[in-house]
Order: structure tokens, then sequence, then C-alpha cells
């Protein structure tokens, strides 16, 4: 039977409430959740009276099985049977089935399709040709305006921007709503007084930067140096006005004394680029402020104009030929779910708990979605520093705030599972280390030191002993010539190979799962992880030509597809044919279909 921890304990038992449960990497969180789903069934309450959710088909099917695996070592063969209708899928699943049951509400047929960005996106960048199009053919003086003011030699440039922003627009629920109030909202002068005080704000912030800077700057300096910097700085340093700031303004520091270290070097450089940056941004007077604000609202009466007709043009084609982006369902069962009270009340109804993994990576839609079918039964579990998804729109500012009410028992209640049972004790420190210096309220959405400080819990490490060996955090740093014949890459590469090369020569010791005892690693347990698969080739290379075994995972690409190329490389020969270019390019092409 597993030995829960007293929080653990605590995270499968808690009910009655909304519960949030911060869970660190190696916290034992899958485990915990699958065992309070069990704990439930024993309870009598059934698995399709549970909605599961998580963000990925992958971790939708890997929950479903350890459920599964669970119930059969529990006995619980009659929620076996109803498995496969039970709800463990991913948001856009479930807001899919949402809308396909409700489709009559909507005036769609219920084998609306999903189109994953491709066709959408081709279809928007031509209905945005269409709406420019119109514009200029009206000649609108407050559109000629637009377009001298953001064109240089042709609207390319413009439309990739306007295109940008209706992508972000597009995933508000209230976009049109948004629209509409938009310029009253934003030249309010409440508003704008607002923005006047943002701006002295950043300016104020560049400024205690700079008082930063210097402060650090008496540690590497001469007295008579530091008095002459002094002397330029304080004045503005001291200023409390944007008018003082502005009279007060330094451009340049005084000229560094001969042989001065690199660090004064680095930190001179630094205040230098501060000072040009609070310049600019005084340029202005203050009074000129609000008007330059008020002075785009033309402008921006535009790109509101062109985000409506685009808006209008690209629904038309989506209810048409009933083609929908993920996000255009999730506003949909929003919808649905908001408009029509005995729906909503059906599905509060429905489930016990909605229980709801990787929460840090929510978006706000979600959250709405959630919001509406909630009755005071949700379980949320994630990590705030682990969230990953925000070009998905998350928004882990929903974890934060929702953790820092439970917290004080406002509608909810927090658990922490911060004790890491996967990590040695030298790593959970050192990462705690790295991050309670770069994480807080302010920076990255979370108040690390007092909330989501990792504890050191696999106490078979301690036990087991490492000869001694150090299991801290290494950096490698390397000097460059570049007259030497190797590349900045090829150096970084071979100092890896080398690191791993003599950790295995020389037996360097590893946990062994299995048996819970050192044993000489092997290069089975490297992995090298890169953001970019670039040096890919490179590393496989040099791996080989120092006789060490490398496998290279990557993710597959379409465009590699040999049949994708033949029919990119024929519409390319199309194209040229086309325009008569019959260069090298046209030549390869010719060949490569041939």
């Amino acid at each position: 039977m597993t030995k829960w921890t007293e929080e653990q304990n605590l995270a499968i038992e808690k009910e009655n409430t909304n519960i949030i449960v911060s869970a660190s990497a190696g916290s034992g969180k899958t485990a915990v959740l699958s065992e309070r789903v069990i704990r439930k069934l024993k309870n009598n309450v059934k698995i399709d009276e549970l909605l599961i959710l998580t963000f990925t088909k992958a971790a939708a099917k890997e929950m479903k099985e350890r459920i599964k695996d669970k119930i059969i070592e529990e006995n619980l063969i009659d929620n076996l049977k109803l498995l496969n209708k039970s709800y463990i899928t991913t948001f856009d699943s479930f807001a899919l089935s949402i809308v396909k049951k409700y489709h009559y509400i909507l005036n769609l047929s219920p084998n609306i399709s999903i189109e994953e960005g491709g066709i959408l996106n081709i279809k928007t960048k031509k209905l945005l040709d269409e709406v420019m199009d119109e514009l200029y053919s009206e000649n609108n003086s407050k559109f000629v305006k637009f377009i001298t003011d953001f064109c240089l030699k042709d609207d390319t440039e413009l439309k990739k921007q306007l295109l940008n922003l209706y992508s972000k627009l597009d995933l508000k629920n209230d976009k049109n709503e948004y629209l509409s109030n938009y310029v009253n909202n934003y030249f309010s002068d409440i508003y704008l007084n607002s923005l006047k005080k943002d701006y002295f704000n950043l300016i104020k912030s560049k400024l205690n930067t700079v008082q930063e800077y210097f402060n650090l700057l008496i540690n590497y300096s001469e007295n008579e140096y530091i008095e002459k910097v002094n002397d330029i700085l304080n004045p503005l340093l001291e200023s409390t006005t944007y008018d003082e700031i502005k009279q007060n303004i330094v451009s340049t520091l005084p000229q560094l004394p001969r042989n001065s270290s690199q660090e004064l070097k680095d930190v001179k450089e630094i205040i230098t680029k501060l000072l040009v940056e609070i310049n600019e941004l005084c340029s202005y007077e203050e009074n000129e402020l609000i008007d330059l604000i008020k002075d785009t609202k033309e402008n921006t009466e535009m790109i509101i104009l062109i985000m409506e007709k685009l808006g209008k043009k690209i629904e038309k084609f989506k209810y048409e030929n009933e083609l929908f982006s993920f996000n255009d369902i999730a506003k949909m069962a929003i919808q649905i779910v908001k408009n029509n009270e005995t729906i909503r009340q059906e599905l509060k109804n429905q489930f016990n708990e909605i229980m709801i993994d990787e929460y840090q990576d929510t978006s706000d839609l979600q959250e709405e979605f959630i919001n509406l079918i909630e009755n005071n039964n949700v379980y949320m579990v994630g990590d705030i520093k682990q969230s990953i998804y925000r070009f998905r729109n998350a928004n882990p500012y929903i974890f934060k705030n929702k953790y820092d009410n439970y917290k004080n028992n406002i509608n909810g209640f927090k658990i922490d599972l911060s004790k890491n049972f996967r990590s040695r004790e030298e790593v959970i420190n050192n990462i705690n280390n790295i991050f309670k210096n770069i994480m807080d309220d302010d920076i990255g959405g979370a108040n690390y030191i007092a909330d989501h400080s990792m504890v050191f819990g696999n106490d078979k490490y301690s036990t087991t002993g490492n000869n001694n060996i150090s299991n801290d955090i290494e950096i490698f740093n390397y000097e460059y010539d570049k007259d030497t014949k190797y590349t900045k890459e090829e150096i970084e590469i071979f100092s890896v190979a080398n690191n791993i090369k003599n950790k295995v020569l020389n037996k360097y010791q590893v946990m062994d799962k299995k048996t819970n005892k050192l044993r000489d690693i092997t290069y089975n347990d490297f992995v090298i992880l890169m953001n970019k698969s670039k040096n890919f080739e490179l590393y496989k290379k040099i791996f080989e030509y120092l006789e060490i075994p490398l496998t290279i995972k990557r993710d597959d690409n379409l465009l590699n597809n040999i049949n994708i190329n033949i029919i990119k490389n024929m519409c390319e020969l199309i194209l040229l044919q086309k325009n008569k270019q019959f260069d090298d390019n046209y030549k390869y092409n010719f060949l490569s279909i041939g």
C-alpha cells in the first residue's frame, strides 16, 4: 500500500469545496489525482460522473490508461464498463462535444469541422486583401492618412501587423463588444491620465535601475571617479517630477580611468544605455504626452473598422462552410451554456467533480467556460513554474490569483505538494537558488520563496551515499578564438561530448531506479536538450568521431515528406514558367520532378 505524505493525503481526501493543488515537479501529482479518482469510485461516484480535463490528447490518453489500471487493480468492474463513455478528455474535445450535442441552437449541423489553422489562415489573408481593396476604392480620407502614416513602398508589412492583431483579438470571447467600446474606453480622460502616470512610473523604474548600477559601480572604482559620476547623476536621481527629470537629463558619463576592470566597463555601459532610454522617453514636453495619444485616435478608428469588416467576412465564411477553429468551438460552447439556463444547470448537476490537470496553462476562454458549469466542485492541479503555453494564450495569472485567494480561504482551499521525490537534494537546492532570484509576484507571477520553493523528499538518495561526487549544477565556459579552425558550435559540442565520455570512463555513480542502488553511469543515462534542431547533425558527426553512441529524436515535419516536396516543387515550377524565369531555380525544380 502506498504511503502518502500528509499533504498528499489531504489532496486525495479533501471534499466539498473548490480546491487548488500547487504540485511541484516530482511531487507525485498524477498519482495523487488518480488516487483521488479511485477514492471517489469506492464511495459510489461513477467514473462518468467525473469531468477530467487535460490539455493534450496524449495526456488524456495516459490519464485514462492510468485510471483504467487502478480500476482493474481495485476490482471496480462496474466502472470499467463505464470507462469508454467517461469524460477524461481535453478542453477542446469536451467543448466540441457540447457544440455537437446542441448544434441546433446555433443553426449548425452536427458534422461541423475543426480546422487547425492552415485553410483559415489563408482565407483570412485573402479576405483582408478584399477589405483593403474596398477601402482603397472608396478613397476615404481617413484611410488614405492611415496608409500614408504606416506604409512606405507598399502595404505588405501593414497587412502582416493587421493579421497579427486580428489573431489576438480572435482569442477574446467578447471581441465585437471590445472593439465597439475601445475608442470610448481608451481615449477617456481617466484612462489617458492613467497612461501618463504609467509612463512616468516607467521612467522612474529606469532611474531606480540606474541607482542600483551606480551602487554597484562603487565596488569597482576609485573614489575620485565615483565622485565625478555622482556629481553628474545625483540631480537626475533625486528628480521627483517629469519636468525635473527632463531638466536634469544626462547623456554620457565621465571617461573611465586607465586600466579599468572589465566589470567596471560593463556596469558603465549598462548605465549609459539606461540613460539613453530615459533620454528618449523624456524627449516630449509633459503637456504633449496626452495630445500625442489623442492624435492616434483617427488611425485607431480605422484599425477598428478594418478589424470589424474582416471579422464579418471571416465569420460568414466559417458559417457557410461550417469550418471552425478550436477557439471558435470554445466560444460557441460558452455561448450555448451562458444563454441557456436549462443546459447550464444540466451540466452543473451532471458532474460530481471537475478535475483540471496542468491548471497553470488554462486560458481565459477555458476559465470562463469552467466558471459557467462549476458548482463549488472544481479540483485544479498545476505548477505555475511550469507554465509553457503562453503562445497558446495560456494565462498563468488565473492560477496565481486563485492560489492567492484560496490561501486566504476565499472561495476555496489551497494545498501545496512541494516535496520532490524524483531528484537529488543538490538539484532541488540549485533550482530553488535560481528561481528565488528570478521569480516573484512582479516577475513570473508567483512569490517563489514564500509559496513555490521545492522541498527535497527522496530519502533514498540520502541513505545510499554518492562516493563524494558533487551533483550540483555545472556551468561550462569556454574561450573562443576567432583564428581557430573550429566554430563556436563545434567547440561547445566537443566540450559536452568530452564531459560525457569522461564520466563514463571514470565510472561516475548514478542511482538505479530499479535497484535503488548506485551503479556506473552509461551512455543511456544522458540526454541533451536543445531549443533548436539546427545543430543536430553536427552533434551526430562529432559524437561519432569520439565513438559516443547518439540517437537523435526530432519532431516530424510534414514538409520533409518527399511527396510534399514534389508537390511544392511542381507549384514553384508552374509559377516560374508563368513568369518566364528560366534560371537555376527553374532547372532545379524541373529536375526534381523529372
